[in-house]
């Protein structure tokens, strides 16, 4: 019974690892390389190539008993670390790991040395939502003007968070000493 175990297992992950590239190529074209301006006017996470790499992220939730939503694990750690160094905290997960959601936070390190923290969760039906926090030193309102000045102002969440709108992206600007906050929210279906 072990080894029948360990096949079926075994045929999972191969069915896993393989579970990316049959999502995009099913739902998506190939991504086209994005610059960072273009990120942020519209939706931020791309799709992901045919066979693309399987993260360690993937790999360590496949271990846990996370199937169902392992592409989609794969896409979004992909394009948040995409080109940096990172390290992970992968929150414990529930008895019945398939069926609850994932989650993990993690430190995203530039080439430049500049860093942010990264959320993303995900949910059995595929779903996912991450969000990424760093500090900047430039004010809200360069942000805005400079920087995002693509996307729509939708208004201010009560006194001094301006929300502008990237379509299923959303960007948060906070005052924040003689810079600000900016975080970014996606909810991605």
């Amino acid at each position: 019974m072990k080894n029948a175990a360990r096949g079926t297992v075994f045929f999972l992950m191969v069915i896993v690892l393989a579970l990316p590239g049959l999502l995009a190529a099913e739902n998506e074209a190939p991504a086209q390389p994005k610059t960072e301006a273009s990120r942020n006017k519209t939706d931020a996470v791309p799709p992901q190539p045919a066979g693309p790499a399987v993260n360690s992220i993937t790999q360590q939730a496949v271990g846990m008993g996370v199937l169902s939503s392992a592409g989609r694990i794969n896409q979004v750690v992909n394009f948040l670390t995409a080109g940096n160094q990172s390290g992970a905290f992968l929150f414990p997960v529930h008895p019945l790991p398939d069926q609850h959601v994932f989650s993990t936070s993690l430190e995203v390190v530039r080439p430049d040395k500049s860093m942010c923290y990264a959320s993303a969760s995900f949910f059995p039906n595929q779903d996912a939502v991450y969000d990424t926090v760093e500090y900047v030193d430039r004010s809200p309102q360069d942000m805005e003007k400079i920087v995002f000045k693509d996307l729509k102002r939708i208004g201010v969440l009560k006194n001094d968070i301006v929300l502008l709108d990237g379509g299923t992206l959303k960007i948060f600007l906070m005052p924040a000493g003689k810079g600000c906050v900016v975080i970014k929210k996606e909810v991605v279906r």
